[in-house]
């Protein structure tokens, strides 16, 4: 089964601001069984105004990022990070040999 994963990318106004959101949602990444693969907080960004900070989380499979992203937990945190940031999150899969 292909993996499933959050592509972020963004922008973050109040740093200190984003500290128990941060916390909160290393938390919840082990407790949905996710990985962190990337997280640049200052990316060399050559193209487009996606802002500089990359974040992508790796899920056992698409299903399981968007249900992650879907939960009522997520959605509480959704709420920490957005007074102090600008971000987006895309939901997508690895490519697979078919």
């Amino acid at each position: 089964m292909a993996k499933g994963y959050w592509v972020c990318t963004g922008t973050i106004h109040t740093p200190l601001g984003m500290v128990s959101y941060i916390s909160a949602f290393n938390s919840w990444l082990e407790a949905v069984g996710a990985r962190l693969l990337v997280r640049d907080l200052f990316s060399d960004v050559r193209e487009g105004e996606p802002g500089t900070v990359n974040v992508i989380v790796e899920f056992e499979s698409r299903e399981a990022a968007v249900a992650a992203y879907d939960s009522a937990e997520y959605q509480k945190l959704i709420e920490l990070r957005t007074p102090h940031s600008d971000l987006s999150v895309t939901i997508t899969e690895e490519l697979t040999d078919h």
